[in-house]
């Protein structure tokens, strides 16, 4: 399990898959010049970053295939990190799992060991949380983890989230009313 952080104070997170929720998916992307981020990320993640944790969940098997190194990986964060910070926002951790489908893992997304790991070493207000991804694994992962969901970018799909959003400017509305408090 691969993990980037800053040090924490008690406050909710927002858990963010990346390939096609925060950045177009790119099927094994290898370089960061493959990472092309969502226009409608930047500014409602750099207002929630005021007060909520920024923490990316993100499953990458491209590592165990032997499609991209550790190190290539490291760039591709570090440009999603720097891309963020230039326009005011922040992210605070990257969870990976660089295992294959059906290894045994338990930090496979559906499985909850990234995020449990992230709440184990932030502190977390889970119950003012939200998992936000594209694909069935990200709202499974939440159910099995008892909190909130946010589906973006794509309805379908077998799980359906507590909530449902265009891009971010629409997260940062479900964000912001009632489901929050």
């Amino acid at each position: 399990m691969l993990i980037w952080a800053i040090t924490s104070t008690m406050r909710p997170a927002l858990f963010l898959d990346r390939d096609g929720t925060i950045n177009r998916d790119c099927p094994y992307c290898k370089s960061p010049e493959e990472i092309s981020i969502y226009e409608d990320v930047y500014e409602p993640l750099r207002e929630l970053s005021q007060r909520y944790y920024i923490i990316i969940l993100t499953n990458q098997s491209g590592i165990a295939r032997g499609y991209f190194s550790e190190r290539d990986l490291e760039k591709m964060h570090n440009k999603i990190r720097e891309a963020m910070a230039e326009r005011g926002g922040r992210i605070d951790a990257i969870y990976v799992c660089p295992h294959m489908p059906g290894s045994g893992c338990q930090c496979r997304k559906p499985a909850t060991g990234l995020l449990d790991k992230a709440l184990h070493d932030f502190e977390i207000d889970r119950t003012q949380s939200f998992v936000i991804g594209d694909s069935d694994v990200d709202m499974e992962m939440a159910k099995r983890a008892g909190i909130k969901s946010i589906r973006i970018r794509n309805e379908s799909g077998n799980e359906r989230g507590d909530f449902y959003a265009d891009d971010f400017y629409g997260v940062l509305r479900i964000v912001n009313g009632p489901a929050s408090k």
